[in-house]
This record gives structure tokens, C-alpha cells and sequence, in this order.
């Protein structure tokens, strides 16, 4: 019966773990959520560089509005804007020119971006200046 019971609760520990969602396993990876506060003060004359499902990108942000992409071969300008606690972003033409907003989860220089339907999209490092020169 002991080892039944032990069995019993291993499995729901297992279960419940696979439910857990992205953003969840973020703050239980020591990742916390940004603020929109927070997000305009690291982005502002930093970069990040990450990459997506696509590939490895390099963003420089040169204004509180404006940025820069280096991204599978090309560069390209766009506008962000904080909206509430999310980054929001629009490129010329990446993305078909549509804005996307995502929240930020931080750990020291890492930030991933989480869509609003849990996923995560991308994972970057916050680098100080521009060192790629965009």
C-alpha cells in the first residue's frame, strides 16, 4: 500500500509537471515577468541578440521607438513601443509589417518572449551598446 501511494503521487507530480506552461516553467527556472518600466530602461541603447525558429537575429535598439534587426542575411529598421507590461514591435517587412506584442521573462541577460497563447517565441541575450553596429 505504501509504495502504491508513493507510485500514486510520483505520477501526479509527473502529470502536473507536464501541464505546467512555458511561462510557468520560466518563473520556476528563476525567470521573472517584466515590467513595461523595465523593458523601456534595458532596451533603450542595448541590443539583444537571440534567435527564433528561423534563426539567429540581432536587434539594437537606438531609440525608445526605434531599432534595428540583423536577421538571416539582411537589415532591416522598425518601431516598438511598450504597451502595458508587453513589448510590442513592427518591422517594414519581416512579419508582413504587423505589429506583435510578447512578455518579457528575465533572468540577469537572458529574456525570452512569451506569446499571449503561452508559447515562447524567442530567447535573446540583453548586450550592452551595439556591438553589431546596426
Amino acid at each position: 500500500m505504501k509504495h502504491t501511494k508513493c507510485a500514486l503521487i510520483g505520477l501526479a507530480a509527473i502529470i502536473l509537471g507536464a501541464c505546467t506552461s512555458p511561462s510557468e516553467q520560466l518563473v520556476a527556472d528563476g525567470f521573472t515577468k517584466m515590467t513595461g518600466a523595465e523593458i523601456s530602461r534595458s532596451l533603450v541603447g542595448n541590443s539583444l541578440d537571440g534567435e527564433d525558429s528561423d534563426g539567429e537575429y540581432v536587434i539594437h535598439y537606438t531609440t525608445a521607438s526605434r531599432m534595428a534587426i540583423s536577421y538571416r542575411g539582411r537589415t532591416e529598421t522598425g518601431v516598438w513601443r511598450v504597451q502595458g507590461n508587453q513589448y510590442c514591435r513592427r518591422w517594414a517587412t519581416f512579419g508582413n509589417g504587423e505589429e506583435r506584442c510578447v512578455t518579457f521573462y528575465r533572468n540577469g541577460n537572458q529574456i525570452n518572449w512569451v506569446r499571449d497563447n503561452g508559447g515562447i517565441s524567442d530567447r535573446s541575450v540583453l548586450v550592452r551598446g551595439n556591438p553589431a553596429r546596426l
